[in-house]
């Protein structure tokens, strides 16, 4: 009985170690994504935030459409 509990709190230890460990990376790549939009948009003032984001859903629509059908070839062939 110890031991499982003792178990229970180290995978509860490895997992808050995981978290903390990716909480870090994932806090800079979000402030370095806010610096370049920041910068985006101070280069290109007469852009639509909206519109801007409207063609990057777009595009990024576009690219998964694209890998889902080359994945249905493959698949297929």
């Amino acid at each position: 009985m110890y031991d499982k509990a003792r178990v229970e709190i180290d995978m509860r230890n490895d997992s808050l170690k995981w978290e903390a460990a990716l909480s870090h990376p994932m806090q800079k790549m979000r402030e370095e994504m806010d610096l370049a939009w920041k910068d985006f948009f101070e280069k290109n003032p007469g852009r639509n935030k909206e519109d801007v984001w409207r063609r990057v859903e777009e595009r990024l629509r576009s690219k998964q459409n694209s890998k889902d059908q080359d994945k249905g070839v493959r698949d297929h062939g």
